[in-house]
């Protein structure tokens, strides 16, 4: 096969839910409308996707990503837009209101990127997704005059830094009222369920005495060895620890002169687990190896958490199921979905920490390279980066753009819907409160 036409190839692999009119209207009798729509609007969205992937931003920083974005939500008809959303400089919100009231629907655009890595979390392609799915909701909304309100988030900072927690702990979602949440996140395979972990980040430094390495070795606390002794212990405990439990860290520091004790040795771990609960008991016996390491040499622990870990994510049976009819109408092909489901959890989002307090979803969806290939590694990789910004990724982005929009225009319309997934959300934290009230 010649290079031209492994591109041809790649684009016709990428570009398969592009134009894609669905022949069979069961799914929905708007999926017509809102696919075409969206490919209507696609020079646009390629503008806007290519533009924030070129020009990556780290959390909190997103400057450019954030004008670019309002200024282009500004100029939709219909759509009110608040820069700079609580006073948290790169948050914003754009609201369409339909003709009286009715469900919220509401989309989340991340558009942060990794320090050295650029987009290798294709950002650009979440801020896309949903960019466009709200744009085709509110399509609809208009065309069929339907009651309720569509609103985009713009939510940054979602690399570690818990942009949607603050955006929460602000009152944002509440204010506006949403009834759902819905995003997407481009990855090496299609899901519409995205089992993500709970997880913590935390500083550990510690503190003993200098003295010199050889002629007076006792004289001194080392407080290198003291992490090392931690460090040792933890890879022991996870012989004996649950499949879902991890740990990862850095050793940052552990001292600067090889004939001299170290004082200070400093560390960063994050943790994870299948939800709060194993969190909290995993990192209790965690904190047990560190302090193991304190014990044995007599250096002073530190260990400081970061602010804003995040939950698990749970996903919408309800929603999940609407997105996998629109995505499969589309031409996407999806796992069965009981056992989907029993994939062990990999990676963390702050959208888990909305789908505690709101029905969401969270779909991956896989994206190509150029030549039409999957990315030779996952997500956080150069490999990736270069995948995110090519024209068979933003194919794949349009097409989950397509099926999360279907899910809230499913809201919209169908009688009843709003009811169940609000049903399922409210037995879902009964449960938890439940469980929370025997331990207690």
């Amino acid at each position: 096969m010649t290079p031209q036409s492994l591109v041809l190839a790649a684009l016709a692999l990428g570009a398969s839910a592009k134009g894609l009119v669905a022949r069979n209207k069961s799914v929905s009798p708007h999926f017509e409308a809102v696919s075409e729509y969206v490919d209507s609007i696609e020079d646009d969205l390629w503008r806007i996707n290519k533009e924030i992937h070129d020009n990556p931003e780290l959390g909190w920083e997103e400057e450019q990503a954030h004008e670019l974005l309002t200024t282009f939500m500004e100029s939709q008809d219909g759509w009110k837009v608040e820069k700079a959303a609580s006073n948290i400089s790169t948050a914003f919100v754009a609201v369409f209101e339909g003709d009286s009231d009715g469900p919220v629907v509401s989309f989340n655009a991340e558009y942060d990127a990794l320090p050295d890595l650029g987009h290798a979390c294709g950002h650009n392609l979440i801020a896309t997704a949903s960019l466009a799915g709200a744009l085709a909701t509110a399509k609809i909304v208009r065309d069929e005059k339907l009651p309720g309100k569509v609103i985009l988030f713009g939510t940054p900072a979602e690399e570690s830094l818990g942009g949607k927690i603050k955006m929460l702990e602000a009152g944002i979602f509440e204010d506006y009222g949403i009834d759902v949440s819905i995003m997407a996140h481009p990855s090496t395979s299609d899901t519409p369920y995205a089992i993500t972990s709970s997880t913590d980040r935390f500083e550990v430094e510690y503190y003993g005495k200098e003295a010199h390495a050889s002629a007076g070795p006792y004289e001194g606390i080392n407080a290198q060895d003291a992490l090392v002794l931690a460090y040792n212990a933890i890879s022991m405990l996870r012989q004996q620890s649950l499949s879902t439990d991890q740990i990862h860290g850095i050793i940052t520091s552990g001292g600067s002169r090889i004939n001299v004790i170290p004082s200070l040795a400093q560390a960063s771990f994050q943790v994870r687990s299948a939800n709060e609960d194993q969190l909290k008991a995993w990192t209790d016996r965690l904190m047990n190896c560190f302090e193991a390491g304190a014990l044995a040499t007599g250096a002073k622990l530190k260990v400081t958490m970061r602010p804003y870990g995040y939950a698990n994510m749970v996903t919408n049976d309800i929603m999940a199921g609407s997105y996998a009819a629109w995505f499969e109408g589309l031409g996407g092909t999806l796992p069965n979905p009981v056992t989907d489901k029993l994939r062990s959890p990999a990676g963390s989002t702050d959208q888990g920490d909305i789908s505690h307090a709101f029905p969401a979803i969270h779909p991956f969806f896989a994206i190509v390279t150029a030549n039409g290939t999957a990315p030779s590694s996952g997500t956080h990789t150069p490999a990736f980066e270069v995948a995110a910004g090519s024209r068979p990724a933003f194919y794949r982005a349009i097409r989950a753009a397509k099926g999360l929009a279907g899910v809230a225009v499913d809201i919209l319309t169908k009688d009843g819907m709003l009811d169940e997934v609000k049903e399922e959300f409210e037995t879902i934290e009964l449960s938890k409160r439940m469980a929370l009230a025997l331990r207690g």
